[in-house]
């Protein structure tokens, strides 16, 4: 796969097959997304890698994350209530991905922030290595009001969570949003 191809062809899935994914397949997907670049070189990001009863637990935290979201859904989404719920049921599900990827970001060099850009970084590589893998996943993180009870229930210390992905085989093929315009100026060209 050509990287213009991942790029352009990658989407955000909410709807997942049950069907297992291979823990060598999600080692792969790992291993590329610690190839991109960080602040200083220092490669603070933090991955955990879950499935099985551990997912079953998150969604449980998942669910009750909701409802620090839904003012702000409301308030945005009035005149469409059909994407609220659709919202409370993925956070209920998330999708029936099998396995979640939660991302950390360690300290910034500057020692006193979270070096969220790095592990941002490092996210997008993920994100196209899961989709050149043929599997799907969303950046999530309306869940990050509950990242206290997620990080106790990963045993995550010294860490901030920056998202959650949820992982697994593709059980819809989401739209292809159009690009904005006027997004890029050129100067002095």
């Amino acid at each position: 796969m050509e990287l213009s191809e991942a790029i352009k062809g990658r989407r955000s899935v909410r709807r997942f097959k049950p069907d297992p994914v291979p823990k060598e397949v999600l080692e792969d997907i790992l291993d590329l997304a610690t190839w991109a670049p960080s602040a200083m070189n220092r490669q603070e990001w933090y991955f955990v890698a879950a499935h099985g009863q551990k997912v079953e637990e998150m969604k449980r935290i998942f669910a009750d994350a909701f409802q620090d979201i839904k003012p702000r859904l409301e308030k945005v989404f009035a005149d469409k209530p059909k994407i609220i719920e659709a919202t409370k049921e993925f956070f209920e599900t998330y999708g029936g991905a099998p396995v979640f990827i939660f991302a950390y970001c360690g300290k910034a060099p500057d020692g006193k922030t979270w070096d969220t850009n790095s592990t941002a970084v490092a996210v997008q590589n993920l994100q196209l290595a899961v989709y050149e893998a043929g599997l799907g996943s969303t950046w999530t993180d309306g869940i990050l009001g509950k990242e206290k009870e997620i990080n106790d229930a990963l045993g995550v210390k010294d860490r901030k969570l920056l998202c959650v992905l949820p992982i697994g085989y593709p059980d819809e093929v989401p739209r292809v949003p159009p690009r904005r315009e006027d997004r890029v100026e050129w100067v002095g060209f």
